[in-house]
C-alpha cells in the first residue's frame, strides 16, 4: 500500500513540476511574424496554468514559434485561419522560451 501511495506522490509531484502556459479556448489578438521568421500568437487574456520563469510579464498572453521549421509553418497556418474565422485556440506551451527567450514557446494546440 505504501509504494501505491508514493507512486502517487511521485506522479502528483512530476506534473506540477512541469512548467507550461495554456490557452484554453481562448480567441487570438493579433499574430506577428518577422523578418527572420520568428513569430508570436497574441491572446485575449492570459496563458493558464503556470507560465516557466522564463516569461516575462508583458508576454504572459503570448506564444512564440519558429516559421524557419515545418511545425512552426503549420502553427502559423493555425493560428492565421483561426483569427481569419473568428474561432477559438487551444495551445499548451513546452515549459521553455527558446524562441524569444520572454516568452513561451507553443508546443502543440488545435482550433475548435
Amino acid at each position: 500500500m505504501k509504494k501505491i501511495i508514493y507512486l502517487f506522490l511521485l506522479l502528483v509531484l512530476a506534473a506540477t513540476a512541469r512548467a507550461e502556459g495554456v490557452a484554453q479556448m481562448l480567441d487570438i489578438d493579433f499574430v506577428r511574424v518577422d523578418r527572420n521568421g520568428l513569430g508570436l500568437v497574441r491572446f485575449i487574456s492570459d496563458l493558464t496554468n503556470t507560465p516557466p520563469s522564463c516569461t516575462q510579464t508583458a508576454y504572459t498572453r503570448s506564444m512564440a514559434f519558429d516559421t524557419n521549421t515545418a511545425g512552426g509553418r503549420s502553427i502559423l497556418s493555425v493560428v492565421l485561419a483561426a483569427k481569419a474565422s473568428g474561432k477559438k485556440v487551444y495551445a499548451r506551451g513546452t515549459g521553455s522560451c527558446d524562441v524569444y527567450g520572454v516568452m513561451e514557446d507553443w508546443g502543440w494546440g488545435y482550433i475548435q
